[in-house]
């Protein structure tokens, strides 16, 4: 997902596994224009087919919330955020996310 994200680099700081809140967040996108949203992201994975992939998908989303990973990008002024928790097993994903994209 990291090398996804590092095409992305014209129009966001792309960082991984830094320090924010109460934790550290898998990856986070910090918007260089203003008034772009910045976008966090936690993953989760399984490989017990008995676990129901969009709990862990929200159980993901909810760390986001209670780490307060945001914190990074609150201090750097950026005011739209979209959080997204990711759950997979093998090549089954899922993903949950705290607001729909262009939502206000």
């Amino acid at each position: 997902m990291l090398g996804l994200c590092a095409v992305l680099g014209s129009q966001f700081k792309v960082r991984s596994n830094r320090e924010s809140g109460l934790g550290r967040f898998d990856i986070e996108l910090l918007p260089m224009v203003k008034g772009i949203p910045g976008f966090i992201f936690e993953f989760k994975h399984t490989k017990d087919i008995n676990v129901d992939l969009d709990s862990l998908a929200n159980s993901a989303l909810k760390q986001i919330e209670d780490m307060k990973y945001d914190t990074e990008l609150n201090d750097f002024g950026v005011e739209d955020i979209v959080k997204i928790g990711i759950a997979f097993r093998k090549k089954v994903r899922l993903l949950s996310v705290d607001k729909p994209i262009g939502e206000n």
